[in-house]
Order: C-alpha cells, then structure tokens, then sequence
C-alpha cells in the first residue's frame, strides 16, 4: 500500500468537477491518495451495453479512502491439459466486481505543489482480468520516488466492455472499455490540476494489454489533446476487428450465453450468466481475445492507417518498449501455452506458415515487433512528435522466472516499478536498472530527451532505427525487425 513509512495521517480534501473528495496525506513526507474517485458512471435504467456518463455531483465531501470496485474479472485460457480455467496473477485483491467500475486513484508527492508532470496507467491482463490496485503492479512508486502525479484507473473488460452488439441489436454499444477510458482522461485534463498536477503535461503508460489500449486511443479522434505523450510497454496498435469481424464474435458469445434465440436478454441477464458464456466460449477457443472495432465512429479506422496518414496522435511524443524475449513466458504460465496464444494470432496464413512449428520466434515477431515497428515507422514518417525505442534486456535477480535467459513478456515491470527506495530483496544491479527505466520515463513525461546512466538515448528515426539496450549498462543498438512480406517471399 502507497503511504510514508510511518508518519501522521492528515485528511486533505480537493474539490473536483462533481464534488469534494478527501483523501488521506502522510507527514512529513507529504505523499497523498486519493482513492475510488468516480470519473464516470453507467446510464441509469439500461446502462449494460452503453456508454459511460459522467458521476452525478454530490454535495458534501466524498470520502476517497478506499479502492472503488472493479470490473468483472475473467479467466484469460483455458488448459485442455488439466481442464482448468487458467487465471495467472493479474488482479486477486480484496477489492469488489461490479459492472459500474468507473473509478480512479491519484497520487501526489504532495498536493501543495503545482505544475507536476502526470502519468496515466493503463493496467495488464489480457482485456479481461486486473485493476488500477494489482498486486505488484503499483505506479504509485513512481510518484513517490520521482515527484510525479500518478493516475491508475477500473474501467470495463471483457465481455462488459467489449461486445459489439450495434448491428445486433441497434444498440451504440461499440469500444465500450475505449470511451470509459476517454472518459478518465478527460476527468484527468478537467481537475488533476487539483491534484497538484500540469493538465497540459500528460502522459498515458501501460504495459500489455494497457500499452494495446494506449495504441487504440492513437487512433481516435476523440483522444485528441486528451494527453501529449504515450509510453507503451509490449503493445502495439494491433488489437482491433473490423466491424463484421466484432459481430461475428458477437454471435458466437450469444450462441455461448444460449441467447441465440432472444438476444436482448444479454441486456437483463445476471453477470454470472455473462461469466458462463466466456467460460463455455473458452473451451472452443483455448483463449479469447476481446479487441477493439473499427465501426467507423469511435474508431473511424484502423489505429495504424490514422497515424500513418497523419491525421491521429498529432504531436504526441511516443516511447515504445518490448522485453527481449515476449514470447518466452507462455510456456511458462501453462503446459502448451506459447501454441494457444499462438493459435489466436490474426497474422495470416502464409505469415503464420512462414515460421513453421518455432512458435517462440513467431510469438516474438509477429504479436510484438511488428507492431512495434509498424507504430514507430508510421509515426516517425507521419511526423509531428518525438519517438524513442527500447528494448528491456534483463532478468531481475528476484524474479519468478529469474533462470531465464532473455527478459520475458512483463519482466520489465519489475523494473518499472520497483519501489527504488525501500527495494526489498532486490540487488544493487536491481536496483540500479530500475533508475535507469524510470528515470527515462520521468525523463519523457517531462518533456526531455531521455538520459540515463550518461547515456543521452538517441531518438527512433527510420533511416537509422536506433534503440536503447536495457542491460546493467544501457547501451545503443539497431533494431532488428521481421522480414517484410515481400523480402520473405523473395528468400524463399
């Protein structure tokens, strides 16, 4: 939990667009949270399947001293092997489900100050599991430890934030988890001003399926001066459908919920009848992925097709990051697990058939590096903002997975967000990469040009490709991408 190591607790209220909060300061280090603040709400009478509203005001101070509910948490595979739901480690806290999770936690080194830089986190967990409070995974670290404002945020997963039921059953029901979090950031540009922070300086972070949800807000006009710089950890701007693609997916969970017949009951049915249906639809597919849709409103296309032709993330300043080794930690989770996120893979067939039975180098390249690559060259061509790239090139000495060879898929956010002050079990080589990796984040939601370790981090251009090596030392070096089609075609 974020707090000072001891110290008098003080009540400290802020007054926001729908009400006073009051939230909690610890002296003498100053640190504040406030925690559970509604930025939004779901319409009343109907509001399953529609779009968020913003909270109805209230009139005397709203107490902001725990963590609001969260959405409805779902197993991300099912394993054929042991017959079991597989739901890894993303959320497991104390903390409530619900369908209305529209809430917010801030965090401030101290709520006296002005003009501090703002992060945004947007969490982990595949689109259907994890919250703005998981274990392990706390931003607030970096407020604490760097003089930074900090947001995390609950918004709707799964199946709740997802489905696209428009041309179904007339219903605007499309990017739902997408607008709740448009919704966030708008609150953030509307009061974190309050909160001791620069509402002209914000920058969304997030890993996973967080850093795929920052790649779709890329593309939404919407996002537009909502925040000015986007750190994206393992994600690309690929996790979108067309729009008959998002139906036909549509059908299949109604077929799931045995709705077939009468659809408008998803609208009326428990959650726990939503949750038997993704369970059902598991043991077809091994893993869903739940994506965005381009429906020609919110999304009016395609992330990669707005940024390259210029006309979405205007001068936003981007820094992409992947582990040296994505793929390496499906394996790991479950017996069989690099070929089922394999097998959920939109790449193509002749792509697909291209790597043949190595499922790691395909995971690595096709789910992570090209779309890394595709975002940066079509932001550096499209102009208009800063770009820089980093590969995470090391295994923290108390990690699980601390045998292995490469960094896997999330180890960067033991790096990430180490509490670089109290560390616990983690070495001094620990340590000191953490400083390197949150120093450059600071560094770009700041406003500069990463420098760490003396290293002054040479910008994403794409004559030359440079990227940043995070080794105990962070070094330069030249991304290596996969083959273009056509230079595949042309080795074979």
């Amino acid at each position: 939990m974020a707090n000072a190591r001891g110290g008098q607790k003080v009540p400290v209220v802020r007054t926001t667009t729908a009400g006073k909060v009051g939230g909690v300061q610890y002296r003498p280090s100053g640190f504040a949270v406030w925690r559970g603040i509604p930025y939004g709400a779901l319409p009343a009478g109907g509001g399953r399947f529609a779009g968020p509203v913003r909270p109805r005001p209230w009139d005397r101070v709203r107490p902001a001293l725990r963590h609001g509910s969260m959405s409805w948490q779902l197993p991300p595979v099912y394993d054929k092997a042991s017959d079991v739901m597989r739901e890894f480690d993303f959320a497991h806290t104390a903390d409530p489900e619900h369908e209305d999770c529209l809430n917010l936690n801030v965090y401030t080194p101290d709520p006296g100050r002005t003009g501090l830089p703002v992060l945004v986190w947007f969490h982990p967990g595949m689109q259907v599991a994890g919250s703005g409070n998981m274990p392990g995974r706390r931003p607030e670290v970096l407020s604490r430890n760097h003089g930074v404002v900090v947001v995390t945020m609950n918004f709707r997963l799964g199946c709740w934030g997802h489905l696209f039921l428009d041309d179904l059953l007339g219903r605007d029901s499309a990017n739902l988890r997408l607008r709740d979090q448009l919704l966030a950031l708008t609150w953030v540009k509307e009061n974190i001003a309050a909160f001791g922070g620069d509402d002209t300086n914000v920058t969304v972070f997030g890993e996973s399926a967080g850093a795929r949800n920052i790649g779709s807000l890329l593309g939404c006009t919407a996002a537009d001066g909502l925040f000015e710089r986007a750190a994206m950890y393992s994600g690309g701007c690929d996790n979108v459908v067309p729009r008959d693609e998002a139906t036909e997916f549509a059908r299949e969970f109604l077929d799931c919920a045995g709705l077939t017949e009468d659809p408008e009951r998803i609208l009326s049915v428990p959650n726990v009848h939503l949750k038997v249906a993704h369970e059902r639809l598991l043991r077809r597919r091994e893993i869903v992925h739940y994506r965005d849709v381009v429906d020609g409103v919110h999304l009016p296309r395609s992330p990669a097709e707005a940024i390259g032709a210029g006309t979405a993330s205007g001068k936003i300043d981007l820094l992409v990051s992947n582990t040296a080794n994505e793929a390496g930690l499906w394996d790991r989770l479950m017996p069989g697990g690099a070929r089922v996120v394999a097998q959920g893979a939109r790449a193509g067939a002749a792509r697909i058939a291209r790597y043949g039975t190595d499922l790691e180098r395909f995971i690595n390249e096709e789910l992570f590096l090209r779309p890394a690559r595709d975002l940066l060259r079509a932001k550096a061509t499209a102009g208009g903002g800063r770009c820089w790239y980093q590969v995470y090139d090391y295994v923290p000495s108390d990690h699980n997975f601390a045998d292995a060879e490469r960094a896997l898929h999330g180890m960067d956010l033991a790096s990430l967000l180490l509490d670089i002050s109290a560390p616990g079990t983690a070495s001094e080589t620990d340590v000191a990469v953490a400083r390197t990796v949150q120093s450059a984040l600071v560094d770009f939601a700041s406003g500069r040009t990463p420098t760490t370790g003396g290293l002054t981090w040479p910008p994403y251009e794409t004559g030359t490709e440079r990227l940043v090596r995070i080794r105990r030392t962070p070094s330069v070096d030249t991304a290596a991408w996969p083959l273009d089609d056509d230079t595949a075609a042309a080795g074979r």
